[in-house]
This record gives C-alpha cells, sequence and structure tokens, in this order.
C-alpha cells in the first residue's frame, strides 16, 4: 500500500482545505467586522493543535439575511506533524514477507488554489517460498519521485477534492508484479472517494456545522515566511444577531472535524 494509512491522509487533505482563501490574519475587509481572534483548540482528522485563528462575519449579508464568515488560521504546525506522521507510517511499515516502503523527506506545499506533496519512495517485495516457511528473499523492487497535485472545491456546501496531477519521475527498477505507478495510482484514487463520501471531512467543522455552516469557497497560501495561512468562507442562513454565539462556542470549545 502507498505510504500513507487513511487517518494521515485525512490529515493531509483536511490540512490543505478546511481553511481556504489567502487573507492577512490582521485583514479587515469591506464589510466585515472581526468578532474572534486568539490560539484555539483545532482538531482535524486525529490531530489536535492550538493554531492562531481569526473570524470575520460580514455585516452587509447579514442585513439580507445570509450570515457569511470567513476563517482565517495559522496551520504551519499542523502540517509539520502531518510530515511527522508520513516518516512514521514508512518506517513502521517493513513486512518479513511482503512488502517493504523506504521514503525520503515528504514536502507539503500549497500552490493557488490546490495542495500539493512529494516524495521519493521506494517498494521492495519479499518472498518466503511456499506457504511462507522459507527465509525472505527479495522478488522486485521499484522506486521513485511521486508527486501528488489535489484540488478543492466546494458542491452544494460540501467540501471535495480532486486528483488534479500525479507523476513518478527518476524511476529506479521495473516490477511486472508490483509496478509502482499502479499501485500508487490505484490506493489514491480509492482514499479520495473514501474522503469525499466522508460526512467528517466534507462538511463544515463544529461548531460550524451544528450552527447551519456549510461551506462556501477555498484556496490557501504560504507566505513568505514559510507559515501557511489559510481561509474558510462559511454560509448560512439568519442576521447578525447569531454571530455572536458562533464566536462564543469557537472560543470555548475549539473546531473540531
Amino acid at each position: 500500500m502507498f505510504p500513507v494509512s487513511r487517518r494521515v491522509f485525512f490529515s493531509i487533505v483536511a490540512a490543505s482545505v478546511i481553511f481556504t482563501a489567502p487573507v492577512n490574519a490582521n485583514a479587515q475587509w469591506i464589510g466585515h467586522e472581526k468578532i474572534y481572534e486568539g490560539p484555539t483548540d483545532v482538531n482535524l482528522g486525529g490531530r489536535p493543535v492550538v493554531a492562531d485563528i481569526a473570524l470575520h462575519a460580514d455585516m452587509n449579508a447579514a442585513a439580507k439575511g445570509v450570515r457569511r464568515v470567513a476563517l482565517v488560521t495559522d496551520v504551519t504546525p499542523f502540517v509539520a506533524d502531518t510530515e511527522r506522521d508520513l516518516e512514521t507510517w514508512v518506517a513502521a511499515h517493513q513486512e518479513r514477507c511482503g512488502e517493504r516502503w523506504s521514503a525520503g523527506k515528504p514536502i507539503i506545499d500549497f500552490p493557488p488554489g490546490a495542495i500539493s506533496f512529494a516524495l521519493h519512495i521506494e517498494l521492495a517485495y519479499y518472498t518466503c517460498g511456499l506457504n511462507g516457511q522459507g527465509e525472505p528473499s527479495q522478488l522486485t523492487v521499484e522506486g521513485g519521485d511521486v508527486s501528488v497535485v489535489l484540488k478543492p472545491y466546494v458542491e452544494g456546501g460540501k467540501l471535495q477534492t480532486l486528483l488534479a496531477d500525479f507523476a513518478i519521475t527518476n524511476r529506479s527498477g521495473v516490477s511486472k508484479y508490483l509496478p509502482l505507478e499502479f499501485v500508487v495510482r490505484r490506493v489514491l484514487e480509492q482514499e479520495l472517494n473514501k474522503l469525499n463520501e466522508n460526512r467528517k471531512f466534507y462538511r463544515a467543522p463544529n461548531p460550524f456545522n451544528d450552527e447551519g455552516y456549510g461551506y462556501e469557497s477555498l484556496t490557501g497560501m504560504k507566505d513568505e515566511d514559510g507559515r501557511i495561512v489559510m481561509t474558510a468562507r462559511f454560509r448560512s442562513k439568519g442576521d447578525a444577531s447569531e454571530y455572536g454565539l458562533l464566536a462564543e462556542r469557537i472560543g470555548e470549545e475549539g473546531l473540531t472535524q
């Protein structure tokens, strides 16, 4: 299996799309009012961190019966932890008779409107003979530089993501038993399908979901200092009197997905 467990894969994608639209955390937009700011407990896909976030409420929209909010945050610590998760997964998957993975340092980046991750991986397969009783011997080995680009989008208030680009370069070894490109692409597509059908992924994080919000738009960026600053826009029906409760709940409960 490609060296990304389901929890780690969820974490990578969630880190890239749970907050969207590149904006400076101190920015004020016309018609918006900052209603919350501070260090906040955030738990995405089982990875808890404390992140600095700011919440901006669209007062012009609220006057028309539509609640629109923009959540801006720095998820740099979360992404760093996710990179370490990838390294740990690879190190732990060394079967005596079966697959043995090795990999270089993963690199997660945020091109406009997308997330990319890349790493050099090598897959060796060992056999232990009839009924697995013999000493392990290497049957085949194949490696290459894997690069993946994921494209998040919103459909009917639901967060979704698709495989925008996939490539393996600088390949070494040839395997007719476990072609590396086939193994990696198959697992990526399977995991994306499961992810897009997972309500814990596609719905807005709590307390937004509890308060009736759905996703509206998304993007992300890495600033010149290397911080990953992201913004998510959420939308629901209602008026400005309900913004205060949302801000209060975020301060007390944090964000969970």
